[in-house]
């Protein structure tokens, strides 16, 4: 069966078509009004709230007996997905930077390393074994992620928002507030019978966005994120028995630092000039 894996023919078959609908998108943009560009981001915006909600009609989605539960808050890209009308439409100028950061990374990061079309298991729970090139799923993953980036990309190219490193502190609280979003909605998702009580808190059940630790067999990005938490925040459940962390605040101090670096590397690119000014004053 064809697949996609890590470097092989069909991961660059994808990540071209992308690029190439990049390039013809800006093409036929590039000569139209303002108004047209910011009514076509809305569009696309739109038009991936509600491919987020119809994708529980198709397989194996079909397989999930609580399947309202992937429609709701329940990770980083699916809360981006479901903030985005509202991000688009504020007036908040450190919301719009968000929007765009987060919008660059929650789209680029899942297409350079697209974990969910490679994972033989579906909601951290269910095994449907390899996934073929192009199924319906793996085409809606990708489009989903590519919207995200394709928004944030066009906002910049078109000037609809202009980023500054004056807001850049304000970014990483804004993340951080979106994962115990999550968190919250994982409580309710599970207090609505949802998800089976026992699988709260297990790293390796549904654990969205990390919120509840690493997952076995991500020993690479648990070296890079451990490295920065202390040990009282390894917690064993009393009646279970697996090992989590503290939901959410174990995050913290990884998400300041590499979150801090991204987000520095973003301005460094974007908004050089205001960056090149906040240096020079902390002399």
């Amino acid at each position: 069966m064809n697949t996609i894996e890590l470097f092989n023919f069909y991961y660059f078959l994808y990540i071209g078509i992308l690029i190439c609908m990049t390039f013809v998108i800006s093409l036929f943009l590039d000569n139209q009004s303002l108004r047209f560009k910011k009514g076509f981001i809305l569009g696309l915006i739109i038009f991936n709230f509600v491919i987020h909600f119809l994708k529980i009609f198709i397989y194996p989605y079909t397989l999930i007996d609580h399947v309202w539960t992937k429609v709701t808050f329940e990770n980083i890209s699916a809360a981006t997905i479901l903030l985005f009308p509202y991000l688009y439409v504020s007036k908040n100028k450190t919301l719009k930077d968000y929007m765009i950061i987060i919008g660059l990374s929650a789209g680029l990061i899942p297409l350079i390393y697209p974990a969910d079309a490679m994972s033989t298991m579906f909601n951290g729970t269910i095994h449907i074994g390899e996934r073929p090139v192009f199924m319906l799923e793996n085409i809606r993953f990708y489009t989903a992620h590519y919207i995200l980036f394709l928004v944030a990309f066009l906002m910049l190219r078109y000037n609809i928002h202009i980023v500054s490193f004056k807001r850049a502190l304000k970014i990483p609280l804004i993340f951080i507030g979106v994962l115990v979003l999550l968190f919250i909605n994982e409580l309710l998702i599970t207090y609505f019978g949802g998800v089976p009580f026992e699988n709260l808190f297990d790293p390796n059940k549904r654990n969205p966005s990390m919120i509840f630790g690493i997952k076995d067999g991500y020993e690479e990005i648990s070296v890079l994120l451990k490295v920065f938490v202390p040990k009282f925040m390894e917690i064993t459940h009393p009646v279970y028995g697996f090992t989590f962390l503290v939901p959410v605040i174990w995050l913290m101090i990884p998400l300041y630092i590499y979150g801090s670096m991204i987000i520095i590397l973003f301005y460094v690119i974007i908004d050089r000039k205001n960056l090149i000014t906040w240096i020079k004053k902390s002399r």
